[in-house]
């Protein structure tokens, strides 16, 4: 899968065997976190590899720069939102949908088509309307602090490691996680609020 490939890669690109085997023990460990990020950036699959793999080919390029010891995670995504801010974001992604119509209809939409045999249908609608809540309401906010978030909270850098990957300064972090949780709760409170006045 996209692992094996990279790893192909990384080999024929290589320069010396314990170059290559520092950088598979160091830096492929946290392919998936990678990938989650740039899922989160390109928002869709295809892009999402593309932009994995390029951070990956990147980051063996210039492994030599890398620090032992440091945080390979936090070196990797620094890569990762380079690549991001400089090509890709040029192109803005469609946001999702974030009407009550069409969350309500989403909701519908995945339940229907889940294997209700292997798992109570009540559970299920929980956990998906639960899901997708956060991911609306987290698409929702503006990229600052979107980002911040993302890195703090699902990727569990701490804010110095943040303000390493954003290039921005520490207490221009710490401000932007603060309102961007704040305005995390606002959106899932409207949420909420359209799913009771439409009644799912």
């Amino acid at each position: 899968m996209l692992c094996s490939s990279l790893l192909r890669m990384a080999r024929k690109s290589g320069t010396a065997a314990d170059r290559r085997l520092a950088f598979e023990r160091e830096a492929l460990p946290h392919l998936d976190a990678v990938y989650s990020a740039a899922l989160r950036l390109a928002r869709n699959p295809d892009d999402a590899n593309d932009l994995t793999q390029e951070t990956i080919l990147r980051a063996y390029r210039f492994f030599d720069q890398f620090t032992a010891g440091t945080n390979c995670r936090a070196w990797l995504l620094t890569i990762l939102y380079n690549i991001f801010r400089n090509a890709w974001h040029r192109g803005e992604r469609e946001q999702p949908a974030s009407t009550p119509e069409e969350f309500a209809g989403e909701i519908e939409a995945q339940s229907r088509d889940a294997d209700q045999s292997r798992i109570n249908p009540e559970a299920l609608l929980l956990s998906r309307v639960a899901g997708r809540r956060i991911e609306l309401a987290l698409n929702a906010l503006p990229a600052e602090f979107r980002e911040a978030l993302i890195l703090v909270d699902v990727q569990e850098l701490n804010y110095q490691e943040v303000a390493t990957v954003l290039d921005a300064p520490l207490g221009t972090i710490k401000s932007r996680v603060s309102r961007g949780r704040a305005l995390m709760r606002k959106a899932l409170c409207r949420l909420d609020q359209a799913r009771g006045k439409t009644g799912t």
